[in-house]
């Protein structure tokens, strides 16, 4: 009798565990979203944790170190999308390579950053050197 009472409890807690991991995890994971799926979208996902790959449009950026403030536009070559991210300017940033950012849009268009990564320069260095031979 006892034996079945420590399974049950184990069961339980383990249950209850699983369910706080679950849901925690819930606002910190977002659908991956193309420029144009993100577009079509941002009504629908106003407010919805999400993620993108693009390029930084270069002529784009403004950056304010006093803030920190980081305002720039992704495109994937045909739409735009602005995005405002308030930390330090990640590493490597400037130099052209893809970024993901991750975040939720506040209004159509408009995208409010949580994180800004910039894609691993290595790979990119590689596959340009493969097209230039």
């Amino acid at each position: 009798m006892k034996n079945k009472k420590n399974i049950i409890a184990t069961v339980v807690v383990v249950g209850v565990l699983a369910l706080l991991i679950i849901s925690g995890m819930q606002g910190n994971t977002g659908r991956y979203l193309t420029i144009q799926e993100a577009i079509a979208d941002s009504q629908r996902e106003s407010g919805k944790y999400i993620q993108m790959e693009a390029k930084v449009v270069p002529t784009s950026v403004k950056w304010d170190p006093k803030q920190p403030q980081l305002v720039f536009d992704i495109t994937d070559g045909k739409q735009n999308i602005n995005v405002t991210f308030y930390d330090v300017k990640p590493d490597n940033f400037d130099s052209g390579y893809p970024v993901i950012v991750e975040g939720k849009f506040t209004a159509p268009g408009k995208f409010l950053a949580g994180k800004v990564l910039v894609k691993c320069p290595s790979k990119y260095e590689e596959e340009a050197k493969k097209q230039n031979q």
